[in-house]
């Protein structure tokens, strides 16, 4: 889908999301509250579309932070508060700017990126440190960060931090 500005503010003005931003909301709330929405219809999806580039565009905005904090997270003890909070903050930004019917024209060249933070951020919640807690879907310190320095190659490889604007 190829991004619409105008299309995007339109769709932004006239949805029940800027009445009620999700970041208000617990899951069960925001559950509720999509239950009690008429079926969602073309216009929710490409919405959601849309939002989706601007937080795919945030994170690649903010590759050479993450480059910094996996790579810390590959020299140190595993510890990934920092990387989920980064994680976070970056998709509720979105989501506070979107409420001002603030938006950002994404760059086509981070689209994907997003899926690889992503990644990285579920890999998270298979790692046990523990062998004799751990589960057969589970990692070890040595497997998670293997995975992590793979999807890192990948992201160097695809999303340099280098990359100029003007090229």
């Amino acid at each position: 889908m190829k991004y619409n500005k105008r299309k995007h503010l339109r769709l932004l003005k006239y949805s029940p999301k800027l009445e009620s931003p999700r970041t208000s909301f617990s899951d069960e709330e925001f559950v509720k509250l999509l239950d009690s929405m008429p079926i969602p219809d073309e216009k929710f999806f490409e919405l959601e579309e849309y939002s989706a580039m601007m937080i795919s565009h945030l994170h690649w905005e903010n590759r050479e932070h993450y480059f910094a904090l996996i790579e810390k997270l590959l020299n140190g003890p595993i510890n990934f508060l920092e990387l989920r909070k980064k994680h976070r903050a970056i998709n509720d930004a979105v989501e506070s700017l979107e409420a001002e019917l603030i938006i950002l024209e994404p760059n086509e060249k981070c689209e994907g990126f997003d899926d690889l933070i992503d990644e990285l951020v579920s890999l998270f919640d298979r790692y046990c440190p523990d062998p004799s807690l751990r589960e057969s879907n589970e990692f070890s310190e040595e497997e998670l960060k293997k995975l992590i320095q793979k999807i890192l190659i990948e992201m160097k490889e695809h999303y340099p931090a280098n990359y100029k604007k003007n090229v």
